[in-house]
């Protein structure tokens, strides 16, 4: 029979294990800026947004105030046709997070 202090320590385990996984989940990668702007001109994203983010034909996203998860998800799956999605494969989540620095870092 299992004693009720090796049942607590097990449980205690598990739950340290678990809010552990679910924090780094929840984390995003920190955002290199000077990387996010080679990689936005890469992506050719200067193409419609301009090269700050607000000087293009496309909608203004230079000093964006967005989060790193929405912009993930708005960047795989674009609401217009005119954007393209760009998955995992095409643009890596830390690259995300360097292009999200960049343009948080224009005013």
């Amino acid at each position: 029979m299992i004693s009720t202090a090796i049942l607590r320590n097990i449980y205690i385990t598990v739950m340290v294990g678990t809010i552990v996984l679910a924090v780094s989940a929840c984390s995003s990668p920190e955002g290199n800026a000077a990387d996010g702007q080679r990689w936005y001109r890469m992506h050719n994203c200067h193409a419609c947004h301009g090269e700050t983010g607000d000087d293009g034909r496309g909608p203004k996203i230079g000093g964006l105030k967005m989060g790193y998860h929405s912009f993930k998800k708005r960047l795989r799956k674009a609401k217009t046709p005119i954007m393209p999605a760009y998955s995992e494969e095409r643009i890596s989540d830390q690259d995300v997070a360097d292009i999200l620095a960049f343009l948080k870092a224009q005013q």
